[in-house]
């Protein structure tokens, strides 16, 4: 009797969709970029396309793959405010970073310099696990007293589902640049669109699941990964 390849092998209907993705867990990947590996029916690796799911936004996909919006939107030709629908295919290929203007240093700070007031810690947890190593934020033990909260102001661009084993997902927009996410297993208290003040909570202190008690939250510039401290202070 000869041996039959199940569906996960063939890529049949019965599919389970598998992400592996950055939030909590990194294998080797290349600085500054987190890996992923898109194994879902919405995901078609030979052309490189995403097929948009109820819930997507642009920022979510292009957190998702470790892109800039910016360059997402424009490898797809889409403008402001970003609309996206469902079933739409979105080309994730490796897009060229944002055009930026040529600026003499004295008038771009670095952003310990420039930014560092106007960012906070995003709670009073203590650290679990701090950036570097494989990891691209930092990870928060959360306690029962602990929310979850803004580290700068901005605006809610995706509010859902978690990556990485975390159930939900925050992304903050605070200016064309910054972009920061807040992995939580605790219910989420704002929407998409909302605009938010640094301390705003963003996620209830109830929790629940086998990672209730930790926050990953990061900082990207542009797409990448920078040291939230460079920007929130130190410990």
């Amino acid at each position: 009797m000869s041996a039959r390849c199940p569906s996960i092998c063939n890529g049949r209907s019965g599919l389970v969709p598998v992400l592996l993705l950055l939030l909590g867990v990194w294998g080797c990947a290349q600085p500054g970029r987190p890996p992923v590996a898109e194994r879902s029916p919405v995901f078609d690796s030979a052309s490189r396309h995403y097929a948009v799911r109820a819930g997507d936004t642009l920022y979510s996909i292009a957190w998702r793959f470790g892109l800039d919006y910016r360059a997402l939107a424009r490898a797809n030709d889409i403008g402001p405010p970003y609309t996206i629908y469902v079933g739409q295919r979105i080309l994730v290929a490796e897009a060229a970073p944002p055009a930026r203007r040529v600026e003499a240093p004295a008038t771009r700070p670095a952003p310990s310099q420039a930014r560092a007031a106007a960012w906070r810690a995003p709670t009073r947890a203590p650290v679990q696990r701090r950036y570097g190593d494989g990891n691209r934020g930092i990870d928060y033990a959360l306690g029962a007293d602990h929310g979850v909260q803004a580290a700068a102001d901005g605006e809610v661009v995706y509010a859902g589902s978690g990556l990485g084993g975390y159930r939900h997902l925050v992304i903050v927009k605070h200016d064309p640049e910054y972009l920061s996410a807040y992995s939580v297993n605790r219910p989420l208290t704002v929407r998409e669109g909302q605009r938010v003040k640094a301390g705003a909570d963003l996620a209830d202190n109830v929790s629940g699941g086998r990672r209730a008690g930790t926050l990953h939250f990061e900082i990207r510039r542009d797409g990448d990964p920078v040291n939230p401290r460079s920007l929130i202070g130190p410990d």
